[in-house]
Parts: structure tokens; C-alpha cells; sequence
């Protein structure tokens, strides 16, 4: 039975490529201002792609762009721009399609929390600046607690200060290796939010969403296979 769902922040309750964006281009645009808009949009869209949805450190995202776009970029370049990263990305969060609407839902039929990684600062101020707060139980950063997903243990942590086994929590978060396999690895139910459901993945045939409010389908579906008597 499904006492609890725990969200990701980054990507799956927060839109981050459009908070990324933010950032790129309130930082690179005055070293660009010889690019035409369709040339220097080019370069945004450079970045998000180098990005990786913030799967890999910040340093490392930028040696691709630094490659093809050093002539332009001060030699500062990685130090500033990781520093501005960090420090600034808050302001540009927005909440992702349909999320509010849906935790407003939920809220009262399961706990709910968010397990996020990350810098305890940015991820909190992040968090802070939707209004989110009071639809959780439970907010979890891993730089709080130095232990980061996909690690067992701070999934585990978490469902033991909610109150309830891991075989009762969802887990849903749109980055594979963190979020996805660290549910398994806990023992939770997965939900990868994946834009496009139908991308190749041999071995995980788990639940898939693309938006957020798609969860009340799985729900659904867990809740009628409980009562069918197959748990």
C-alpha cells in the first residue's frame, strides 16, 4: 500500500531547463552582444545541451561550450560562472506544469516530501522561493546530511522520519542514475518522469510519466491491484 510519494526537485517538480536558462543568459549575453538573437540563442541552447540537466558538476558541463565558444568567453570564465550558478539559479525556479495543482491533490491522501541533491544552500533556497513548503512532511537535501542519491540510505533515512517502510514510498525524479536507481535500490516504488516515455531503457520496465499529474494514474493503478488482493 502507497503511504507516502517523495519528489525530486530539480526537473520534476521544478522546471529546471527554463530555470538554466535564466541563469545563461543573464550571465553570457554581454559577451555575446555582437550575436544577432537567432545566433545568440544559438549559444543558449548550446549550453543546455553541454548542461546535462545537471547530471554532471557545474565545471564539467562547460568544457564543451569553452571549446567551441573560448574566443569569446573571459579567461574567469568557469570560476564566475559556476559562483553565479550557485548563487542565483533561485531566482529563476519556477514550478513545472500542472505540479502545484497536483500536490494540492495529493495532499492529505499520502506524505508527501521532496528528496533532492545538492548544495544545502541553493537547493534550499531554490525550494524556498515556490510555495511549496506546506504541501511537504518531509524536505530532504543531501548536502544536509552528506549523503547523496542514489545511495540507500538516504532514501531510507527519509521514510524512516516519515514514518513508514520504504515498500510504501513512490519515488518519482526524472535522472535515472540518482533518483531512479537509488529507489530500487531502497526498495521503493520508481516513477521516472521522462519527456520522451518512449526512450530505449532495456532493462527498466517500470512506471514512466512525462508530466507530473500523470502520477494519478499510477496511483490508480497500484490502489486496484491492492485490491485485487495481489499484496
Amino acid at each position: 500500500m502507497i503511504k507516502a510519494l517523495i519528489f525530486d526537485f530539480d526537473g520534476t517538480l521544478s522546471d529546471r531547463q527554463r530555470n538554466a536558462y535564466g541563469v545563461f543568459d543573464e550571465y553570457l549575453r554581454p559577451y555575446f552582444k555582437d550575436f544577432d538573437e537567432m545566433e545568440y540563442e544559438a549559444v543558449l541552447q548550446d549550453l543546455l545541451t553541454y548542461d546535462c540537466n545537471g547530471t554532471i558538476p557545474v565545471r564539467g558541463r562547460l568544457i564543451a561550450f569553452r571549446e567551441k565558444y573560448g574566443y569569446y568567453l573571459p579567461e574567469t570564465f568557469e570560476q564566475d560562472f559556476t559562483r553565479l550558478y550557485y548563487d542565483y539559479m533561485y531566482r529563476y525556479v519556477s514550478a513545472g506544469e500542472g505540479v502545484i495543482e497536483t500536490l494540492e491533490a495529493l495532499k492529505g491522501r499520502y506524505k508527501l516530501a521532496i528528496l533532492s541533491n545538492g548544495d544545502s544552500k541553493s537547493q534550499h533556497d531554490k525550494i524556498d522561493i515556490l510555495p511549496l513548503e506546506g504541501y511537504f512532511d518531509e524536505i530532504f537535501v543531501s548536502g544536509d546530511f552528506g549523503v547523496h542519491k542514489p545511495d540507500p540510505r538516504i532514501f531510507e533515512m527519509l521514510a524512516e522520519q516519515l514514518g513508514v517502510k520504504c515498500e510504501e514510498c513512490m519515488m518519482i525524479g526524472d535522472v535515472f542514475s540518482t533518483d531512479i536507481l537509488g529507489a530500487i535500490r531502497a526498495g521503493m516504488i520508481p516513477v521516472w518522469v521522462v519527456t520522451d516515455k518512449t526512450r530505449p531503457a532495456k532493462y527498466y520496465k517500470g512506471y514512466r510519466i512525462s508530466r507530473i499529474p500523470e502520477i494519478f494514474d499510477i496511483l490508480t493503478k497500484e490502489e486496484e491491484y491492492e485490491y485485487s488482493g495481489n499484496q
